[in-house]
């Protein structure tokens, strides 16, 4: 079956329930988490057609693991300690950098990657007409399936660093971990988007993808590791220490609750403004087939 079949039997699905309740907000983001476990149903039936495809992911992101690992290695071979961090609770901070970007490449990177032909080819025509919201189409329909096993891998060394660290976190730790590693998630979500959405005025925004994804691996280092200034950049202007130095720092019993609510706080805002932008973009759009 092809993609644009199964695209037109999701949508007519979706439009064959549109009743008059759609004005009520819950049964509306009811009905977009039923298509969106199409896309992830579709997503598993397209890995099991190109097998070799995910065993070459799990081994590229191995490696990319081993490489992250490496300099840990390396620099606690001098040292037990750096900045009140040990070598196990870096490793820790690894694992959940590898769980993060593992997610984010697993559902927004295939998405947020085709954001300039959709607007610059005029693919986003097809899309405004199609019953859906246009915003949760474009930022969700495909999924890399394959990506997930970056996740496990991410997981795997996440529990070898809290062993070799002697913590023992507690229920509310954990909770507090994944609470700021979902707003993490989230955060760089929407910077990706607002970087990606600004393909309505610039004719190409893949350079600006590729600025993303070198800060992004500012987040396989501890925050205190870098000057005050860009402990503040990577808090708030890219978030990414809420994806991974917080939530490990969580696991420690390091975090209170008040992080965890400036960063949902924080997500909330960020969700806001990007749907904002959305808007303002689509306004100033000219269709590119026109």
């Amino acid at each position: 079956m092809s993609e644009r079949t199964n695209d037109t039997a999701e949508l007519r699905t979706y439009a064959e329930d549109r009743q008059p309740l759609d004005r009520n907000w819950l049964h509306k983001q009811v009905r977009h988490l039923r298509l969106w476990r199409r896309f992830l149903a579709q997503a598993v039936v397209r890995e099991t057609h190109y097998r070799a495809h995910f065993v070459t992911t799990l081994l590229v992101g191995l490696v990319q693991l081993g490489l992250g690992i490496v300099p840990i290695l390396l620099l606690f071979g001098f040292t037990q300690e750096v900045h009140g961090w040990s070598r196990a609770e870096v490793i820790t901070l690894v694992g959940a950098y590898q769980i993060v970007t593992g997610l984010i490449a697993a559902f927004i990177a295939p998405n947020l990657d085709r954001m300039t032909v959709y607007i610059t080819e005029g693919e986003l025509d097809g899309v405004l007409l199609r019953p859906v919201s246009s915003q949760f189409y474009l930022t969700l329909r495909w999924i890399n399936v394959a990506e997930l096993s970056n996740v496990m891998s991410g997981i795997v060394v996440l529990v070898l660093g809290l062993v070799q660290s002697g913590a023992a976190p507690t229920v509310p730790q954990i909770l507090q971990a994944l609470v700021l590693a979902a707003c993490g998630v989230v955060l760089l979500a929407t910077v990706w988007s607002a970087m990606s959405f600004l393909a309505f005025w610039l004719q190409s925004v893949n350079p600006i993808g590729a600025i993303y994804l070198n800060l992004v691996e500012a987040g396989r280092y501890p925050l205190v590791f870098f000057p005050v200034a860009v402990r503040t950049f990577l808090t708030f202007a890219f978030p990414v220490a809420f994806a991974t130095t917080f939530p490990v720092q969580a696991l420690a019993g390091d975090v209170g609750w008040m992080p965890v609510a400036g960063g949902i706080a924080l997500s909330v805002v960020a969700v806001s403004l990007v749907r904002m932008l959305w808007r303002r973009g689509q306004r100033s759009y000219a269709s590119a087939s026109s």
